[in-house]
């Protein structure tokens, strides 16, 4: 029985070779739907871990060089008869790379093929990327990344930051979490990685982290202008408007030429559901961006449509008045007209610079308010 058992074994290992050169040959010749059922056929067996540590390598190789032609087939057939040939390759050539013996032995073959595989990964990734897909880069991405740590490559951590960068544009916060924070483990340490940190935390809801995140990097980056914003964000969604304004002037000290900043501050005082609501500083500010950008859109836009607001109170107020109240009802009326008629050029701007249908409709409302029927029946013939 002992003898029978020792046949038997050396008869499944001489057939696991068997398909291994078999996979080989057919491989070499260019039949590659035969060679990929050999070598599947080799790895896939129960006896397969029985083998010498090398044989096995070799027949991940052999396996990894087979996935490898039909990847790069010119036949759309031949691509067609394993669609997971890159998935194939990577995990054949990772397995190669288990046995530091076989590896030290075929290294530059190894080499050569793993870095293909890298590039390929990169590319795929890059495509995804550009084409907006980013839930599909970040894969793609991080297995380069992986291939390129294993690699020792210098490029590793930028490959990791392309998966992250990702995975956080494709919203998947945590995983965004989980590789800018292994960037940071690995030495990494710039003021976006706590930008992004603080981001991906602020995204999964936990705004105690996002703020530590932040104050490290203030510590570390004193000043820096995307980290002030980030902080910024996390005041305004927490409702602190008066912390978020302190940061935004210190911001603007820093670069009192930036019309945005000057918008930002003008939209929060601007907001009445903000705790700092202030239509005098939101006219003030709205007006300091306009003066530095002439043609800032949005902050044109939103100045005319702080006049039509603040129009629309009074006349709200004028109507609550009691009957008797008759000089007070038309001295509110007369203030809420005179407020249209400030807002009117900044509207009528805006929609010079987009005519949509929206902002048509707003400088329409207020032409009629002012009784400027011959403007109102103009813009209703464009």
């Amino acid at each position: 029985m002992i003898l029978l058992a020792i046949v038997l074994t050396a008869n499944v290992m001489m057939a696991q070779k068997k398909d291994r050169t078999d996979a080989y040959m057919y491989n070499k010749n260019g039949q590659y739907e035969k060679a990929m059922i050999s070598i599947e056929k080799c790895v896939n067996h129960e006896q397969f871990l029985g083998m010498k540590p090398n044989d096995q390598s070799q027949a991940w190789l052999y396996r990894a060089s087979i996935y490898q032609n039909i990847l790069q087939s010119p036949d759309e057939a031949v691509r067609n008869l394993a669609p997971d040939a890159l998935e194939k390759v990577y995990e054949s050539l990772m397995k190669c790379m288990e046995n530091p013996s076989f590896m030290n032995d075929n290294k530059q073959e190894i080499y050569q093929r793993v870095s293909a595989v890298m590039n390929t990964y990169y590319t795929k990734g890059a495509d995804y990327y550009n084409a907006g897909d980013f839930a599909a880069a970040a894969p793609m991405f991080k297995k380069a990344y992986d291939i390129a740590k294993s690699l020792g490559s210098n490029d590793a951590n930028d490959m990791l930051n392309l998966a992250a960068t990702s995975s956080l544009r494709a919203e998947d916060y945590q995983t965004a979490l989980d590789y800018f924070t292994e960037m940071k483990n690995n030495g990494v340490d710039d003021v976006n990685i706590y930008k992004h940190l603080a981001a991906a935390y602020h995204g999964l809801g936990n705004e105690e982290k996002a703020f530590e995140m932040i104050n490290e990097g203030l510590e570390k980056y004193p000043g820096d202008a995307a980290m002030i914003i980030e902080k910024v964000n996390v005041y305004l969604k927490q409702g602190k408007g008066e912390e978020a304004i302190n940061d935004l002037v210190e911001l603007h000290n820093l670069d009192p030429n930036n019309a945005s900043i000057l918008f930002i501050l003008g939209t929060i005082y601007g907001d009445e559901n903000n705790d700092v609501y202030n239509s005098d500083k939101a006219i003030e500010y709205y007006e300091e961006a306009i003066k530095l950008n002439p043609n800032y859109y949005d902050a044109i836009y939103n100045l005319g449509a702080m006049y039509i607001t603040l129009s629309n109170k009074l006349k709200t107020e004028a109507n609550d008045l009691p009957l008797n109240e008759t000089a007070r009802y038309n001295e509110l009326v007369e203030q809420a007209e005179e407020l249209v008629r400030t807002g009117l050029p900044y509207v009528k701007q805006a929609y010079e610079a987009q005519p949509t249908p929206e902002v048509k409709q707003v400088l329409k409302t207020m032409y009629v308010q002012l009784k400027m029927f011959d403007e109102a029946k103009a813009l209703d013939a464009e």
